[in-house]
């Protein structure tokens, strides 16, 4: 697994694997991305179950095709949401076993509702969990978080409310994280579906200490000019192995075929150097 830097990104797959929703090519157009996006960890969202505990179908012929393209064996994982029975939009994530190892999962245990002034505001309908990865001996851990925020669906200054709720009780749990698995290095990234920088959300997680990678507001969406997918990375003294980490985003130049072929999201990624682990 020798290599100086760890390829990570996100990729809001939209209804993967829903029922009637199905594309016969889709998996290998998602194979193939994923090939050009050169990830080595691929947090996911909108993943439906296809199959037994939290299994996703497509997604595994996906992963076999760019094994057999690329001759490394992908694992995937598919986390539960508030709803233990819901089997739709689930958030989950993917890597390339040459490149890292899963050490442990842990679902954060967020608050899913609070009082306000506006009454009861149910949160985290895609439940947050951490997984660690190691990479190589004595070097870079890794702790990443998959992101499914509240949608914009609804009125305005509730969505706006809930988001910002959800990320207070998330990073709430920040030394729970910490400690039940060990590591600083801590990587928040997803579908945040903030419109803007200026929410209340993104503020919680700059002053808990981290970087949004896409804090000039760049579109991630395809149908329209919406910034919803970033990356967070710790800032100030623990940022050293995300020093010269930066948001990229994989668009297409037929966003059209884009959306009908792979997603309504473009994936986002950033690299983090490997170097001599100080956790």
């Amino acid at each position: 697994m020798n290599s100086r830097y760890l390829n990570l990104g996100s990729w809001n797959i939209e209804h993967f694997g829903k029922a009637g929703d199905e594309n016969s090519e889709n998996q290998y157009a998602i194979a193939q991305h994923i090939e050009l996006a050169g990830v080595d960890i691929l947090a996911l969202q909108e993943l439906y179950v296809t199959e037994g505990d939290r299994q996703n179908s497509h997604l595994r012929a996906a992963l076999d095709l760019v094994e057999e393209h690329m001759g490394n064996i992908w694992e995937y994982e598919i986390f539960r949401n508030r709803n233990a029975g819901d089997k739709s939009q689930l958030c989950g994530v993917a890597w390339n076993t040459s490149k890292v190892k899963k050490v442990k999962t842990i679902q954060v245990p967020v608050k899913t509702s609070v009082q306000s002034n506006i009454g009861t505001l149910k949160l985290w309908d895609r439940l947050p969990h951490a997984v660690k990865f190691e990479t190589e001996e004595g070097k870079t851990d890794l702790v990443v978080v998959s992101l499914h925020m509240k949608s914009n669906v609804g009125r305005r200054n509730e969505v706006i409310r809930k988001r910002h709720e959800e990320a207070k009780t998330l990073l709430a749990n920040l030394e729970f994280i910490k400690n039940e698995l060990e590591d600083e290095d801590i990587v928040f990234l997803g579908d945040t579906n903030c419109k803007n920088r200026s929410e209340g959300a993104i503020q919680e997680f700059l002053d808990n200490g981290y970087e949004d990678l896409n804090e000039d507001d760049v579109p991630t969406y395809v149908k329209g000019s919406a910034p919803f997918d970033r990356i967070f990375v710790p800032s100030g003294e623990d940022r050293k192995p995300f020093l010269y980490s930066r948001q990229y985003i994989l668009r297409s130049a037929s966003p059209h075929a884009h959306d009908i072929y792979l997603s309504d999201h473009y994936i986002i990624k950033t690299m983090v150097k490997i170097r001599r682990d100080d956790d």
